[in-house]
């Protein structure tokens, strides 16, 4: 199965919403429907693919909400900061804990809070200022790190740090770096990099430091890494 909003507006005025596709049969079904002005946004699924976690985003802000794929419940606001956004969730690989992007300390920060939404904790706490913009936060699939883009000198650049906060290190330097995704391995990430004048992706081995470039065509971006895959070795 597969999850994704839309953005459109059709005829009667609605906004986004998000659907889940069966890649088997080509099938979807909407999950979240439709609401006016209301934009749906980033959904993903649970490690146990029983539910989606999602922003949805209005006038007044964004927030954080989930909702189960077998239907019947309502989506659950898992946020409610009033102030500023929550967008950009990722789930711990137990499903027990949330990463999130939260701005309602006035700039963008990492959260990280219980999958029922409750006990919210700033993450991103090594440093303040109101020049801070950390954002797209993806957990590693062992567990033990977050990675994510943080605005230096005017450019984004690629940091991780402990799930249990710390000292973050430093991933990139060269260009504007954005957008990080995992390997299953825990060992490498995929990301959008402006190191050769254009967007491209490029994967890098953060305990070695070694550099690979994938795509060769201008604009790539959005990048994600798929779990290991039954039978791969």
């Amino acid at each position: 199965m597969l999850t994704y909003s839309t953005h459109g507006v059709d005829a009667a005025g609605r906004g986004s919403r998000i659907l889940l596709i069966d890649l088997s049969t080509g099938r979807s079904q909407v999950v979240v429907p439709p609401t006016l002005n209301v934009t749906f946004l980033t959904p993903i699924f649970s490690p146990d693919g029983a539910s989606i976690v999602y922003s949805r985003s209005t006038e007044r802000g964004s927030e954080i909400f989930s909702i189960g794929i077998a239907g019947g419940d309502a989506p659950r606001q898992l946020t409610a900061a009033r102030v500023g956004d929550n967008t950009n969730p990722t789930m711990s690989p137990d499903g027990r804990r949330i990463a999130y992007t939260s701005g309602r300390l006035g700039r963008p920060e990492l959260y990280i809070m219980d999958s029922d939404g409750t006990d919210p904790d700033l993450l991103t706490k090594y440093d303040f200022s109101e020049k801070n913009y950390r954002s797209d936060p993806d957990w590693s699939p062992d567990g033990r790190l977050i990675a994510y883009q943080e605005r230096v000198n005017g450019r984004f650049q690629l940091r991780t740090i402990p799930v249990r906060g710390g000292t973050p290190k430093p991933l990139t330097t060269d260009g504007e770096n954005e957008q990080p995704s995992w390997a299953p391995d825990s060992r490498h990430v995929v990301f959008t990099s402006t190191r050769t004048g254009v967007r491209q992706l490029w994967v890098l081995d953060i305990e070695s430091g070694r550099l690979r470039q994938l795509t060769k065509s201008g604009g790539s971006r959005l990048a994600s890494w798929s779990p290991r895959l039954t039978g791969q070795q």
